[in-house]
């Protein structure tokens, strides 16, 4: 029998499909899953979402499972999405070459992310790239030179508050026999600050996902291979970018922040620090904990990876060491580091901008974009800087959303181990957003970031 590193690093090869794993806000990475929704099956997480018609549509598969975190946003920030072809990250590459296809960027506002559903209406797009009829490049290949990493910028018009931003790949290689292939993902997403007032956009720039496409949808039956190509019909609606003259209110997140006092995280799942203790009983206690911490790590770990679920494993063999030696005084110091997975080139400006109109955006051909007037008369097709009039500070009343704790024994290691670069972790939070963003008053805030692979290389 092979090795189950093997089987995955065999199926990944031959599929070659790809993954949204990573979140960047304002440059800065929040950590491998952190924040992300995706598949939990490792071995087929970076394969496309089927059928067209399926609720898996909004957030992918398990996407309509929210994860522990949210991570904050300021204003405006711009947010880049990490696509890879290996989910651990342990090999380089985005998508085969030949999954040529354009890409699209929708937001959902939520008032619960616990609780509110994914799947149905009230998704709006704020992004697109297709088919640059100039050149003949798609949107993939312009992904792919940047190494999988896709950068947006945020309305400077969306209220603050929760949302769910969707990334989203279209590949057309398999179109003309009927099978387009979406790979599409979701970042759960506070912004700190915006216009005080409510979301409101016209009802045709509001699509319900899924429902937004179906299989016979121009765009996803495109046949790429034709020469020469004709111009694309890009699926959805138009991009649509919410603007507001409304004075600015910075809110207070409760849902789903991480806890201040993680020894380490990956992902999703917080290290807590042991209770300090003196004494036999006390010492194995702690012993008992830690490794009940350890498994809930590996348990929860997503295909993204679980190289900090070792880093707290140590500390439990540490811990389970100074009590076999009868030092019933702790805990010991956590000396571990995080690790993420190296990040695979600079983090990229925004491309294809459809609040200016450069770069191919508004009124070019890779992109649709109508001039349309929010509610304070303001022209969406031009970049709607944040108002500058005093902040209010509003509180949100929704339940803060916390790790699910599982207790059990001491976490045997996993059953297969992957080797992997990794590149030294840290903590780490939002950016600081562009000079208008942070004269509305926006505070960026910290979250841990998140460790690296567990070799998974799926689908």
């Amino acid at each position: 029998m092979k090795p189950l590193a093997a089987v995955l690093g065999l199926a990944s090869v031959a599929n070659a499909h790809t993954l949204f794993t990573t979140l960047f806000i304002n440059g800065k990475n929040q950590g491998d899953g952190t924040c992300v929704r995706m598949p939990h099956d490792g071995a087929t997480a970076n394969g496309p979402v089927e059928p067209v018609t399926s609720e898996d549509m909004a957030c992918g598969r398990d996407g309509d499972k929210p994860v522990a975190f949210t991570c904050p946003a300021p204003r405006a920030a711009t947010v880049t999405f990490e696509f890879r072809m290996y989910s651990t990250g342990e090999k380089p590459g985005a998508i085969a070459d030949g999954h040529l296809g354009p890409c699209a960027v929708y937001v959902k506002k939520v008032e619960d992310m616990s609780k509110d559903k994914p799947a149905g209406p009230g998704w709006f797009k704020i992004w697109e790239d297709g088919l640059d009829a100039k050149t003949g490049k798609w949107c993939v290949d312009r992904l792919m030179e940047k190494n999988g990493l896709l950068s947006v910028d945020l309305p400077a018009g969306l209220p603050a508050g929760y949302y769910l931003l969707r990334p989203e790949i279209l590949a057309l290689h398999n179109a003309p026999a009927g099978d387009p292939q979406f790979y599409t993902g979701c970042a759960q997403v506070f912004v700190q600050e915006g216009p005080e007032e409510d979301l409101e956009m016209p009802s045709e720039k509001q699509v319900s996902i899924p429902g937004y496409v179906n299989p016979a949808t121009p765009g996803l039956t495109f046949d790429i291979y034709n020469k020469p190509l004709p111009p694309y019909p890009m699926p959805g609606p138009e991009v649509y970018i919410p603007t507001s003259n409304a004075p600015a209110a910075e809110l207070e997140q409760k849902q789903g922040v991480a806890p201040s006092d993680c020894l380490v995280t990956n992902a999703n799942w917080c290290g807590k620090p042991l209770g300090a203790y003196g004494g036999q009983e006390g010492c194995w206690a702690a012993v008992e904990g830690c490794y009940s911490q350890s498994q809930t790590c590996w348990d929860s770990a997503p295909p993204s990876g679980d190289a900090n679920c070792k880093v707290w494993q140590d500390y439990c063999k540490q811990t389970e060491a100074a009590c076999t030696a009868k030092n019933f005084e702790g805990p010991p110091t956590f000396s571990g580091r995080e690790n993420l997975a190296k990040v695979p080139g600079e983090i990229p400006k925004p491309w294809n901008k459809a609040f200016k109109g450069v770069d191919g955006g508004a009124g070019g051909e890779t992109s649709r974009l109508t001039a349309t007037t929010g509610a304070a008369g303001t022209s969406a097709a031009v970049e709607e800087k944040p108002a500058t009039p005093t902040t209010t500070t509003t509180t949100l009343t929704a339940i803060s959303s916390r790790p699910t704790s599982m207790s059990s024994k001491a976490a045997p290691a996993p059953t297969a181990t992957w080797a992997v670069s990794q590149s030294p972790g840290g903590r780490c939070g939002a950016g600081p957003g562009p000079p208008e963003a942070r004269a509305g008053g926006a505070k960026a805030a910290r979250l841990g970031s998140v460790a690296g692979p567990r070799g998974r290389a799926g689908g």
